[in-house]
């Protein structure tokens, strides 16, 4: 049989069995194949094609020749035209006047009249003259002749200097008033029985840099004097420098103040000197959310006998979010004057020989929180503890068979105070001022803290139309105050109380209209609700009364 037929007919004959395995295994019966003769496979040659393909392009390449440029400057006509540089805008300057008077009159006859003249811008001196009267005659129901007159004389002026400004001023005044604290009913005295006038003289001069450098030792040096006198024979006489330096070293502040406070008292029974050297060290550091000033006050004290005292100054404060909310707390202290001018600013009814003391307030601790609720809107609660030595009160004078005077008197106390305040201002259209104060206090040796009420509240508000039109309104209130008085008098029985005063509330409203800018006209309302009540024992106060006036500028 042929090799290669017979290679054949095994290839089909394999192909098919295994299809037919595949597609009819059913059907598929048994195959016998019988093969003979020697296969011997082999493999043929095989030869490699050692030609790359080619690529025939068949794109036709153009030379190019070469070529060149004639440049020629065309000269033009065009010049630039500057460009105004852009300004500062400022306001205007508002037109000044050298002098402002203005008058006015009330019911009780009550003249009013005063008087400014200054001169205008000037970038090397400033100076001015102010002259004031204001007068009543009034007389109070079933008391004595309460008339008052005051007058005032100020001259001050300014030097400006390269890096410094000089000033000083002179001021004098005279004021009047009438002991009117007694039953006229009981008593008839003629109005110069009563009367007390106090005289006041007094001069500055100070010295105050202006470095725009923070590590210069910026400086404020101030000389002042005073004598005050009243219709008795009682002066006072008081000499104080006081000098305040300040630096900045690695961006913290060093602030020093030092002060000198001498006085002399003379009395028709006695005349007391007291010199108060203060020495006041602080450093204040800022970060991006706290503030911190730290320092302590020294004082030297002597009244009577050389006593030395020291206060701590710590005030830190952190802002906690965007100046919103800002807690703070600290501690401090200090001695306080009781001096005559002092007194006699508060209470004119005292007695012209009293005794002397300086109020130590041995330390004080607060804390609270302040910030801004919005851009028109300030708040500050605050809450302290201080305790206190020679707290001066004002009693009445029992020894006087009027007893329509005053004293003095000191107890030792610890005083908790509890204040809030609101403030709101937009522009300088609207602002108003909300304030509370909660005192308690806690007394050593008297009944009660004498004519110091327990809670005042305070509402000042200003309305600016157009500048055209400004109403002012000021409310208050006082709670309840307790004087000390006689109980069984000139008796075994014989002993000091507590009466109560009742609480006060006032309202006092004035409004401006502008009818040019030279001319005004003004009206003032004070004590609306036409309520007598009593600041001090048997010291009513005016009712309703009211003023019409004019101002005029030339």
């Amino acid at each position: 049989m042929n090799t290669h037929f017979f290679k054949l007919f095994i290839l089909i004959a394999f192909v098919s069995f295994q299809t037919t395995c595949m597609f009819a295994q059913d059907t598929l019966g048994s195959w016998t194949i019988i093969g003979t003769g020697v296969f011997h496979p082999s493999i043929a040659e095989a030869n490699k094609i050692n030609e790359n393909p080619v690529v025939n392009d068949s794109t036709q390449k153009i030379p190019v020749k070469g070529y060149s440029i004639n440049s020629k400057k065309i000269n033009t006509g065009f010049n630039v035209a500057p460009i105004t540089p852009a300004q500062m805008l400022g306001e205007p300057l508002i037109t000044l006047y050298n002098a402002l008077v203005k008058i006015g009159f009330g019911n009780y006859s009550t003249p009013y009249g005063e008087v400014w003249y200054n001169s205008l811008r000037s970038k090397d001196n400033a100076y001015g003259i102010r002259l004031k009267h204001l007068s009543s005659s009034y007389t109070a129901q079933d008391y004595g002749f309460a008339g008052l007159s005051d007058n005032e004389i100020s001259l001050t002026g300014k030097k400006f200097l390269k890096e410094h400004t000089l000033s000083g001023n002179f001021d004098y005044a005279r004021n009047v008033v009438h002991f009117y604290g007694y039953d006229a009913n009981l008593h008839s005295l003629d109005k110069a029985a009563t009367a007390q006038r106090f005289n006041y003289f007094s001069a500055n001069a100070e010295l105050m840099s202006h470095y725009t450098k923070a590590e210069k030792y910026n400086h404020d040096i101030k000389l002042s004097y005073y004598n005050l006198a009243d219709l008795y024979k009682a002066s006072e006489n008081n000499i104080k420098a006081t000098v305040f330096v300040q630096t900045t070293i690695h961006k913290e502040a060093y602030k020093v103040n030092a002060a000198i406070d001498y006085y002399n008292n003379k009395t028709s029974k006695d005349t007391v000197n007291n010199t108060i050297i203060t020495l006041n060290p602080n450093v204040y550091a800022t970060g991006e959310k706290y503030k911190a000033a730290v320092g302590v006050t020294a004082v030297m004290d002597n009244l009577h006998e050389t006593k030395f005292y020291f206060y701590p100054k710590i005030d830190l404060s952190y802002n906690v979010f965007d100046n919103i909310i800002i807690p703070y707390i600290g501690a401090s202290g200090g001695l306080h004057k009781n001096s005559l001018k002092a007194i006699t600013d508060e209470n004119p009814f005292v007695l012209s020989h009293l005794t002397m003391k300086n109020t130590n307030n041995r330390y004080e601790l607060f804390g609270g929180i302040k910030g801004a609720i919005s851009s028109t809107v300030n708040y500050n609660a605050r809450v302290s503890y201080t305790s206190i030595e020679n707290l001066m009160m004002y009693v009445n004078d029992s020894k006087d068979l009027l007893a329509n005077r005053f004293d003095v008197i000191y107890d030792n106390a610890e005083l908790l105070n509890v204040r809030g305040e609101v403030a709101y201002q937009l522009r300088e259209k609207i602002r108003f001022n909300l304030s509370g104060d909660y005192y308690n206090y806690k007394m050593t040796k008297e009944l009660r803290a004498w004519y110091l009420p327990q809670v005042k509240i305070t509402l000042t508000g200003n309305y600016n139309i157009s500048d055209k039109i400004i109403i002012k309104l000021d409310l208050f209130y006082l709670d309840n105050q307790y004087a000390r008085t006689v109980e069984n008098e000139d008796t075994p029985n014989e002993k000091f109380v507590a009466t109560q005063l009742k609480g006060m509330f006032d309202a006092n409203i004035g409004g401006e209209y502008r009818y040019t800018k030279k001319l005004g006209f003004f009206i003032n309302l004070n004590n609306v609700a036409n309520v007598r009540y009593y600041r001090y024992s048997n010291y009513p106060t005016q009712r309703f009364n009211g003023m019409l006036g004019l101002s005029y500028s030339f």
